[in-house]
């Protein structure tokens, strides 16, 4: 029996069809390893970590920085420093090797949409019920973006930020406001990798 062109079409259709199911499950698939949602974790969710400020400094890259950084990177936009020079009185995880820019753009909208994906991940609850369930198993201890702060030391609620050296937002640059990049700290056992979802990183 001859094929007609209308059952072509209608086997192509289908063709394309399940083609498109595949792509579409495959890179869902993808999103969700990104996203570090399917990492099976061996221990409890980590408690809420206490504010561990800067105290000395090491320039040594840290396991923990490294494998967060890289995270975040493969999601898009740019690194930043991780690393800043020890000298000078202000307090900086930066100066500890425990703190990364992750550089975005607050003015374009898939960079805040990029910010937003990845603060609804950390920030959400996980199957038993854990808030800020990722965040915590990261080890992070604050977030600052886009005028706006989240502190692991008062339950990641979100609170507005204007740096102690600018009086006011117009007065205020693009950086210190945090408008261009993802400032985020970690506690002294996530920037080793000593924290639940670094060690799942490596497990099989």
């Amino acid at each position: 029996m001859a094929t007609t062109p209308r059952l072509a079409r209608a086997a192509l259709t289908t063709l394309l069809t399940t083609v498109l199911a595949l792509v579409a499950t495959l890179l869902g698939s993808a999103h969700t390893a990104y996203a570090g949602t399917d990492l099976v974790f061996t221990q409890p969710v980590e408690n809420y970590a206490g504010y561990q400020p800067q105290t000395g400094c090491n320039r040594k890259l840290r396991p923990g920085i490294r494998l967060l950084s890289d995270h975040l990177v493969q999601r898009g936009g740019g690194r930043g420093p991780i690393f800043r020079a020890c000298a000078g009185s202000s307090v900086s995880e930066h100066k500890e090797s425990r703190a990364f820019d992750w550089v975005l753009d607050a003015t374009k909208k898939k960079d805040r949409k990029r910010a937003r994906a990845f603060l609804d991940e950390i920030f959400a609850p996980d199957a038993d019920g854990n808030p800020h369930a990722l965040a915590r198993r990261m080890g992070i201890m604050y977030i600052i973006w886009n005028d706006r702060q989240w502190s692991s030391y008062r339950g990641f609620q979100p609170r507005n930020y204007l740096p102690s050296s600018c009086k006011s937002k117009k007065k205020c640059s693009k950086t210190a406001r945090h408008r261009d990049h993802v400032h985020i700290s970690l506690t002294r056992r996530a920037a080793k990798g000593k924290l639940s979802w670094y060690l799942a990183q490596h497990s099989d």
